[in-house]
């Protein structure tokens, strides 16, 4: 798996490389580029070849012993050529015959995996990460209606339907909220247990059903914007309370924790883990603030705060904390310089993102945006340098 848990990076290191080619366009349009087809591979890359590829083989190192994840590596193997696939075909056809049928096998392939992991893990003995892991898993599955009806409908020369765009949101909502989130929090619990970190198990498990309950009707949120029949505000309302509650629940369980991540965490990790907490509440207020009619309306409107929304949750919360499991799981000194870089260039990407709905004429938008994408991209360039060439890393063991 030592081979293998480095794609990942790979992954992210060429995604941000297209999201600056992507943001230098905005500034200076490059001639015959089709920048929606290489926004599909940006996105698609982020989603599959860096989050959900860096989760599921997470999954396999920190819940399988050596001998079963052995039988994990076609499936892993072939699951990155698909990505490969998607890297070639999307920015030359979009949604296209090929493309289709590529993140098609893609999810066949996950499918399997899943079906694997889910049978490897049922005699284990019962733990939170794993619950949670398996949570993560289903939810992807659920996700995977979304792209279908996607693909379909732009097709269908559709693309520009209601119904194709809350087709996207229905995938994004249960990638971000399902997949997403209680994958990181599976391996966040997973390495406090095998750190030997304290945590209040009574708790946990209150916030994680609360979680699971709640993301079902919270995918009203993401229709608000059609002004629909006042009763999906409500709906929306409790679900966006409930994850409130589920956030608290969070805290208290992590609580008396602190003190030993303090200690045992190195300073770089604990600065991206508190930057991801943050997001992490950030996002969850920010769902409560959507139930209004007039802030669902303006997010759908300005295009740029829908994607500091998502930025928020992809790099705010989950990326940064993939990096510290990367680096508290494999042992790898986080350059400081680097990390600094990677929290300048979001954090100021984030600002100027939001900043054109307050003073529209104040910032040159495509400008800075492309100055934040090159200072992240510099960061996130020097963090995969050190993982890639670093010399006698490992994975560590996952024996609790």
């Amino acid at each position: 798996m030592q081979k293998l848990v480095k794609l990942p990076l790979v992954f992210l290191f060429i995604a941000s490389l297209i999201g600056l080619v992507l943001r230098w366009h905005y500034f200076q349009p490059i001639v015959a580029f089709k920048y929606p087809f290489w926004l599909h591979a940006h996105s698609h890359l982020m989603f599959l070849g860096w989050v959900f590829n860096a989760l599921s083989i997470g999954y396999v190192i920190c819940f399988l012993p050596e001998s079963a994840q052995r039988r994990y590596k076609g499936i892993f193997y072939t699951l990155n050529l698909l990505v490969l696939g998607m890297l070639i075909s999307f920015p030359l056809q979009g949604y296209g015959v090929y493309s289709i049928a590529i993140s098609t096998l893609h999810t066949a392939v996950v499918v399997i995996y899943c079906l694997k992991f889910f049978k490897d893990t049922i005699s284990t003995k019962s733990n939170i990460s794993i619950w949670f892991a398996r949570v993560s898993l289903s939810f992807f599955l659920i996700s995977a209606i979304g792209p279908f009806v996607v693909g379909v409908l732009a097709a269908k020369g559709l693309g520009q339907s209601d119904g194709y765009h809350l087709a996207v949101y229905y995938y994004l909502h249960f990638q971000y909220n399902g997949v997403f989130t209680f994958g990181v929090f599976a391996l966040f619990f997973h390495l406090l247990t095998v750190r030997g970190i304290d945590f209040h198990l009574e708790h946990a498990t209150r916030f994680g059903w609360l979680l699971f309950f709640s993301c079902f009707p919270a995918y009203a949120l993401s229709s608000l914007w059609t002004s629909p029949p006042l009763i999906a505000n409500w709906i929306g309302l409790l679900a966006a309370g409930t994850q409130v509650i589920a956030f608290y629940y969070f805290l208290k369980s992590i609580n008396r924790s602190w003190p030993a991540i303090g200690e045992m965490f190195t300073k770089p990790s604990r600065l991206l883990l508190i930057v991801s907490l943050v997001a992490f509440g950030a996002k969850l207020l920010l769902q409560l603030l959507s139930v209004h009619p007039s802030i669902a309306v303006l997010a759908y409107e300005i295009r740029f705060y829908v994607i500091a929304y998502l930025h928020l949750v992809l790099i705010g919360m989950i990326s940064l904390f993939l990096i510290v499991w990367y680096k508290e799981w494999n042992l790898l000194p986080l350059k400081r310089l680097y990390i600094y870089l990677l929290l300048i260039g979001f954090i100021s990407s984030e600002l100027v993102m939001i900043s054109i709905g307050w003073w529209p004429g104040f910032f040159n938008i495509p400008k800075w945006m492309v100055i934040t994408s090159v200072i992240m991209a510099i960061g996130i360039t020097g963090i995969i340098y050190d993982f890639l060439f670093t010399p006698n890393t490992k994975v560590l063991s996952n024996e609790i």
